[in-house]
């Protein structure tokens, strides 16, 4: 069985459980791929897509067109945003359906990344610590203009 048939099957399983998708308009709808790791985006957002367009697109096109976009998608995932493969995203994008070039057209797209209660704490803690030299920082200018207020008076 190929990838593709693959995909088209747990679509159509998808379609009966899990819904995803919101429509914006006549050909217009916003996907989400909902939380997922980063590894399995390009898997999730095409079975995503296969549900939500595949009565109105032809299949083949939705394969193409989302295999053209998860390529883009990677460059930004994992070269700009740095995103590991087991780090926690969602990707939400809106995707119009061209009928007279007979292409999907992907615009607004998010990724939403998650952090775990351990990265957040080690943000942080580098916060406080900063915040506490400053508060040091500020005890002893704080010191020395009331010594020079004093010694003035």
């Amino acid at each position: 069985m190929s990838e593709a048939q693959r995909d088209i099957e747990r679509a159509e399983e998808y379609e009966e459980t899990t819904p995803r998708t919101s429509v914006l308009g006549e050909n217009r709808f916003e996907l989400s791929t909902g939380l997922i790791i980063a590894a399995r985006y390009a898997d999730k957002l095409r079975r995503v897509a296969l549900v939500a367009l595949s009565k109105m697109v032809p299949k083949d096109i939705i394969i193409r067109d989302v295999s053209e976009f998860n390529k883009n998608l990677y460059d930004k995932i994992v070269n700009q945003m740095k995103i590991d493969k087991l780090d926690v995203i969602k990707i939400v994008v809106s995707v119009s359906y061209d009928k007279s070039q007979n292409k999907l057209i992907f615009e607004d797209t998010k990724i939403i990344r998650y952090y775990t209660e351990e990265e957040c704490k080690k943000q942080y803690e580098s916060v406080i610590q900063e915040n506490e030299k400053l508060k040091k920082e500020i005890g002893e200018i704080r010191k020395k203009l009331s010594d020079l207020l004093g010694s003035v008076q």
